[in-house]
């Protein structure tokens, strides 16, 4: 990497937005998408607009068959109309009663995994389980989904499972105090938050032996404009929409992460189809008691149905 471009990357402006990702794409040397998924199956959340609608897509073009989850019936009935191989789930990643027997009863073994559901409500809101929505939908219900697709044999050997995390995580240090009981709800903090325990979440899976037989990775795609974004920061989205990456350029490093032939890191944290680091600073990097104890309370929480 040049100093010049050392330096754009460490603005986080020229990083994060559509021109760090035309400079960053000048090193891609795969070409994503010539790549064939071969008729295996992937299950993809939160993929009825945005991002998610976008790798839905991409990956039904390269001959997935694409099941795809969210809340928006009418949304996600007109993709599986519209897209071949695809099928559309009702699924609400904060009711962990219907996560539970979607796994059960599934009648795919998966290949691909793209955890991307995600959303910042306005106001706090917890799920019959007590925990916060932002938490319990895309830290626990995530976990839950993939541990419970895990174990009734509903994962491939050698599958792949992608998180989608966010470059909002790099300035918050994880808070474990407020990941169930979240008693001064900000929904840009918490957001944060509940992104950094994923990132961190990956990093202790791909440790463990009974996840060894499994690709982790998480990721980040930097300033999308996204209608998600548009609703959820309107200010962030007016003074950037002229520099915010294209849905694709959202899409692109899930997309790479999914077919690349190169060898990646399980545990490992993508960013424009490199390995990045996800702490900025020592301050911000878990302990290993805070990790251990987010394990525990994941354990803890996880319900017996």
């Amino acid at each position: 990497m040049s100093i010049w471009d050392s330096f754009l990357d460490k603005t986080i402006v020229f990083s994060f937005d559509s021109t760090g990702f035309n400079r960053h794409q000048k090193k891609f040397d795969e070409d994503i998408l010539s790549m064939s998924f071969d008729n295996k199956k992937i299950l993809i959340t939160g993929a009825t607009n945005g991002i998610g609608e976008e790798v839905a897509s991409l990956t039904s073009k390269l001959n997935a068959v694409v099941t795809i989850t969210g809340r928006n019936k009418k949304k996600g009935e007109e993709f599986e109309s519209q897209n071949k191989n695809s099928k559309f789930v009702s699924l609400d990643m904060a009711n962990w009663k219907e996560l539970h027997e979607f796994a059960k009863n599934s009648n795919s073994i998966y290949d691909f995994l793209v955890f991307n559901a995600g959303s910042m409500p306005e106001a706090m809101n917890e799920n019959e389980f007590g925990v916060e929505f932002q938490s319990s939908s895309q830290l626990f219900g995530h976990y839950y989904l993939l541990y419970w697709l895990k174990l009734y044999r509903k994962i491939s050997p050698g599958a792949k499972v992608v998180w989608v995390s966010s470059g909002g995580m790099y300035l918050k240090k994880l808070d474990l105090g407020s990941l169930v009981k979240n008693a001064k709800y900000d929904k840009v903090d918490t957001y944060a938050n509940v992104k950094r325990a994923q990132v961190t979440l990956v990093e202790e899976l791909a440790k463990k032996d009974e996840w060894k037989d499994i690709f982790l990775y998480s990721m980040h795609p930097g300033w999308v404009g996204t209608q998600g974004l548009k609703d959820a920061l309107p200010s962030f989205y007016n003074m950037m929409k002229n520099r915010l990456r294209s849905i694709y350029q959202g899409a692109d490093t899930i997309l790479w992460c999914l077919l690349s032939k190169k060898s990646l890191v399980s545990g490992g944290f993508y960013f424009d189809r490199q390995r990045v680091s996800p702490i900025i600073s020592k301050k911000y990097e878990p302990s290993s008691k805070e990790r251990e104890e987010l394990l525990r309370i994941l354990e803890e929480k996880r319900p017996v149905f």
